[in-house]
């Protein structure tokens, strides 16, 4: 079937992919595209002269020039500005720590596999996907959707789990993976959490004095609502600091 613009027919080659891939991805592809399986497809039933005057029809004259704007526009025409909206990072966020969670990811080179593995296996997030629609949808289809979310490719990948890392960066503690997938509930102290508190807290203070410890279990249950723990470890170094510089004064 003959494509009837150039925008149908780099929406073609993409659907032909089933996976993440960049712009500049796409736009080689659509090259490789057009003069490989469509021209194959043009040529059972045309001559390679009536090609070259669909190719002129469909304003892809100039290879590279003419077949980039037509990539570059059938991506704003598909997704826009979407991708940059910063409200589809909690979904991004949510799927990083799930990834952690379900994979005890060690390192950041392991929880990027990690990531991409519950984004494109069969049984993962695709399935999930799947299961919130009225009808069966397609893989292109949702490949769309994580561009949309802003996942493109594997680079988009790497810089959403470096932007979650900057928030958890000891995600790959073990203690932290099973204050992941056991959080704490509304309105009651969780013991894990507070022992990877005092776990950060002794990197700091190696050796604590009983009051100290109690300090550290009030900044723990008076904060625990509106404090991340490593904010909570750093009130605690503050609380250090104040009584170490205090003792040194009333020395002097």
């Amino acid at each position: 079937m003959l494509a009837n613009s150039a925008i149908e027919l780099v929406n073609r080659c993409y659907e032909e992919t089933n996976s993440l891939v960049s712009i500049e991805e796409l736009k080689e592809s659509f090259i490789t595209f057009v003069f490989g399986d469509y021209q194959e497809e043009f040529m059972a039933r045309y001559d390679l002269e009536e090609f070259y005057e669909h190719l002129v029809q469909l304003q892809l004259t100039n290879c590279r020039k003419d077949f980039d704007k037509a990539v570059e526009e059938w991506y704003v025409i598909q997704y826009g500005c979407v991708s940059n909206d910063a409200n589809y990072h909690d979904i991004l966020f949510t799927l990083v720590k799930e990834a952690v969670v379900l994979y005890q990811s060690q390192n950041r080179m392991a929880l990027i596999r990690d990531v991409t593995k519950l984004l494109t296996i069969p049984n993962g997030f695709i399935a999930r996907w799947k299961n919130g629609l009225l009808q069966e949808r397609s893989l292109p289809t949702y490949f769309k959707y994580l561009m949309k979310l802003g996942v493109r490719s594997q680079e988009d990948i790497e810089a959403i789990v470096d932007m979650w890392l900057l928030e958890y960066p000891n995600a790959f503690d073990k203690k932290q993976q099973q204050l992941f997938a056991n959080p704490p509930k509304r309105g009651r102290p969780n013991n894990l959490e507070l022992a990877l508190l005092i776990e950060m807290a002794m990197k700091v203070k190696p050796e604590m004095t009983s009051q100290e410890r109690e300090r550290l279990r009030k900044i723990y249950y008076y904060h625990r609502k509106s404090l991340t723990i490593r904010e909570m470890v750093e009130k605690f170094r503050n609380y250090i600091l104040s009584k170490n510089n205090t003792t040194d004064f009333q020395v002097g």
